[in-house]
């Protein structure tokens, strides 16, 4: 982003697909340096995907990639916060606690 003079990720629009493409990239390179151990996570639905389909996913296939070994903590995290009733504050709070744990977030335009 530096490099195309884009100081925010708010900056970016449907038209800056090369984040998209460097986002993949960056997702198989985890893929490939942590052995694929890693897995990644669709937040709201919860849907855990395998490090195998994480390569070549599709743009917004994925939010977070987390290690193998995490995968218990992650869980955790999801069962205490996402299931709370609706708040700002708790949702907040859940969204923090993943992206503590992640290994990468995934930025998708």
């Amino acid at each position: 982003m530096k490099e195309r003079g884009i100081t925010s990720p708010w900056e970016l629009t449907e038209f800056d697909q090369w984040v998209n493409d460097a986002t993949r990239k960056d997702i198989e390179n985890i893929v490939e340096k942590e052995g694929g151990e890693v897995f990644g996570l669709k937040v709201w639905t919860w849907e855990i995907i395998p490090a195998e389909q994480l390569k070549d996913i599709c743009n917004f296939g994925v939010d977070l990639i987390f290690r193998s070994q995490d995968k218990e903590k992650v869980f955790k995290v999801v069962d205490e916060e996402a299931k709370k009733p609706f708040s700002m504050k708790t949702t907040k709070k859940l969204i923090e606690k993943l992206f503590d744990l992640a290994a990468q977030s995934c930025t998708w335009v």
